[in-house]
């Protein structure tokens, strides 16, 4: 089946899963221990899975490297530290 999308007029574009500031407590090597979100801290129990990504350098450079958390309780979250403005956020 061919299908064809296309955007409804008057139809806005907005990013997807914009990220949001957070304080994070990270051991010696930059892994996250704890996350801040409000509330309390909560404890880093896991990390499933890192990634760094390093791209457009020709244009405005992007580094950050990305973590997959587990947190005390069983909540799960995609994160990342900005490794050109030291700072960290929540994905999505």
């Amino acid at each position: 089946m061919n299908r064809t999308l296309t955007k409804s007029p008057g139809a806005r574009l907005r990013p997807l899963a914009s990220p949001h500031v957070l304080r994070v407590r990270a051991d010696e090597g930059g892994r996250p221990i704890a996350v801040w979100f409000g509330r309390k801290w909560d404890r880093v129990e896991a990390i499933r899975e890192s990634w760094r990504i390093d791209d457009e350098w020709w244009r405005d450079p992007v580094s950050r490297e990305y973590h997959v958390v587990v947190l005390e309780g069983g909540r799960v979250a995609t994160i990342y530290r900005d490794l050109w403005g030291s700072g960290w956020y929540r994905q999505g």
